[in-house]
């Protein structure tokens, strides 16, 4: 009824370490600014959402939904490059509005970084006292 399957090959890295974590903080994009997807040592060994095993000593990425400690989505480096190649390569969108996202997320913190250096100038500026004075 199913033709066999064909075992596991294995696996050509799409992607170097590097280029792997710029398409980790694409996905991020997506994401809240607040949880995002963390890159983290296993201390134990794991099984990833994929069932791939995450031993201890190897690095593999976390999302955490929700206020539990336990309530966290795991993928080990394998498992994020396969599902970042599958989601950019795939949906060719993707990667430019996840870019420009990130973009405008840049300028923001930019700007907050520049009105808080700009007002710290003017505090130093005014009468240390604090007291106003008559002009």
């Amino acid at each position: 009824m199913f033709p066999d399957v064909m075992p596991r090959q294995p696996f050509e890295s799409y992607y170097s370490e590097k280029e792997l974590h710029e398409m980790v903080n694409r996905i991020n994009a997506f994401a809240s600014e607040y949880s995002p997807w963390k890159f983290t040592h296993a201390r134990k060994e794991h099984q990833d959402l994929f069932g791939e095993v995450i031993k201890p000593g190897e690095h593999y990425f976390k999302y955490e939904r929700g206020p539990a400690f336990d309530d966290v989505v795991k993928l080990s480096a394998l498992s994020m490059e396969k599902l970042c190649f599958a989601l950019f390569e795939s949906a060719i969108f993707l990667k430019p509005l996840a870019n420009q996202i990130l973009e405008q997320r840049q300028k923001r913190i930019f700007q907050a970084m520049s009105k808080s250096l700009v007002g710290n100038r003017n505090d130093k500026k005014s009468d240390p006292s604090g007291a106003k004075r008559n002009r």
